[in-house]
C-alpha cells in the first residue's frame, strides 16, 4: 500500500511542476518600467506623443493577452510642437512572447493594420527599461 501511494506522488510532482511552468508571470514593458496588465502604455518613449490609456485587459494568459484601450497621438503636422493631438478606441492584443534574461515579456501589440499609424499592424516594445 505505501509503494502505490508513493508510485502516485512522483506522478502527480511533474504535473504541478508543468502547471506552474505553464502560468508564468509575463509583463509588459513600458518605456522603463516592466508591468503586468497596465492601465496606460508609453509606445513612444522618447517623447510620449503615442501612447494607449484607459487600457481594459479581457483575457492575459500565457501566450497572448487582449485588451481595448485608446489610443493617443500627435500628427506632427507641420511639426510635432504644431501637430493636432488625436484619439481614438482600439482592441489589441500583447503577443509575440519570449522569455529575457530570465522574464516572460509580451515584446509586441497587434491590431488591425490601421491602428497605430504605421503602416504596420504590430507595435514592438521595448524588451528592457529605456
Amino acid at each position: 500500500m505505501a509503494l502505490a501511494g508513493a508510485s502516485l506522488l512522483s506522478l502527480a510532482t511533474p504535473l504541478v511542476a508543468n502547471a506552474s511552468a505553464s502560468t508564468s508571470t509575463t509583463y509588459v514593458y513600458n518605456c522603463s518600467t516592466r508591468t503586468q496588465r497596465p492601465r496606460e502604455i508609453v509606445l513612444t518613449c522618447a517623447d510620449a506623443n503615442t501612447y494607449v490609456n484607459n487600457i481594459t485587459w479581457s483575457h492575459w494568459a500565457t501566450n497572448s493577452a487582449h485588451a481595448t484601450g485608446t489610443l493617443h497621438w500627435n500628427t506632427c503636422t507641420p511639426t510635432c510642437v504644431a501637430g493636432a493631438h488625436k484619439s481614438k478606441a482600439i482592441s489589441f492584443v500583447a503577443t509575440h512572447r519570449r522569455k529575457v534574461k530570465g522574464v516572460w515579456l509580451y515584446t509586441a501589440l497587434a491590431a488591425a493594420k490601421s491602428t497605430w499609424n504605421t503602416g504596420s499592424a504590430i507595435f514592438t516594445l521595448p524588451t528592457a527599461p529605456l
